[in-house]
């Protein structure tokens, strides 16, 4: 019987590299012809702080690139972020324009949460990140919790924690993280379900927790030059390359298969039912 459905929130839900990749360099290419100074250059900037804080998504970024800072010499934060509020205006514009969840997904929450089952989260995403999206989709209320990573905000005094927010500590993939969670639910993990779009991530993550696994095979079309674009901003370092190659040796290795593979999100509820009629 399944009582718990846990799921990633990015590439799962919606297209994350869909929407952020183009409203990030419609942001760079503003704050390029704002300060003057070459969108590659700032590209080179952006990374370097991506690495330094471990996300993309970091929200002072753009005020502590090094190229901004020289400009502004003596301006105070706000200034700063009121010069440049035009490419702050470009990123939102594109990410409410991009952002939308994949087809399907709004009915089947609705179908498993009408049915008393258990909805979660898991993310790598921070709180101002990962909620905040689920909340402008309008599918807050279908989740009981979301769990998040710790919030890479400069100023984390001025957010406080949301009730249905649980921040955690770790990256996937992390089968302790999946037995806490199906803990803190009171739900054993034979009562849970995972999807996720990652094979040596979310996956594997499963596979390691004992948890039923399905993986998300949606076919995102262009994805292979947004891909070229997070790279050379991202803020993976050598290692996480090596630990991602890692990963996947040890799905491979292991003859790990997921449980369930689908292409179209409401294949869930047809899963999750036949389940527990048995």
């Amino acid at each position: 019987m399944i009582k718990l459905f846990i799921t990633d929130l990015d590439d799962t839900l919606y297209s994350w590299i869909g929407f952020f990749i183009p409203a990030f360099y419609d942001m760079a290419k503003e704050i390029s012809s704002i300060v003057g100074v070459p969108q590659e250059q700032l590209l080179k900037e952006y990374k370097q702080i991506h690495q330094e804080v471990g996300s993309v998504e970091y929200p002072f970024a753009t005020i502590n690139l090094p190229s901004v800072r020289n400009k502004y010499d003596g301006c105070s934060d706000e200034e700063i972020r009121k010069e440049l509020d035009s490419g702050f205006y470009k990123f939102n514009y594109a990410r409410k324009k991009l952002l939308k969840l994949y087809p399907e997904v709004i009915d089947t929450l609705k179908f498993l949460h009408d049915r008393n089952i258990i909805i979660v989260a898991y993310t790598e995403s921070a709180e101002e990140n990962g909620f905040y999206r689920l909340k402008k989709l309008g599918v807050d209320e279908y989740f009981k919790e979301v769990y998040v990573s710790d919030s890479l905000y400069k100023y984390s005094h001025v957010i406080s924690t949301l009730p249905k927010t649980h921040k955690l500590q770790g990256r996937k993939p992390n089968a302790g993280i999946l037995r806490e969670i199906c803990d803190n639910e009171n739900v054993s993990v034979e009562q849970a379900i995972y999807i996720g779009d990652s094979l040596s991530k979310d996956m594997l993550m499963a596979k390691q927790a004992g948890i039923l696994s399905v993986w998300y095979n949606y076919q995102q079309k262009d994805v292979a030059d947004l891909y070229k674009k997070l790279v050379t901003i991202s803020h993976w370092t050598e290692q996480d390359f090596q630990r991602e190659k890692q990963y996947k040796y040890e799905w491979k290795s292991n003859g790990y298969a997921p449980d369930y593979t689908i292409k179209n999100f409401d294949e869930c509820i047809q899963i999750i039912s036949n389940i527990n009629k048995r």
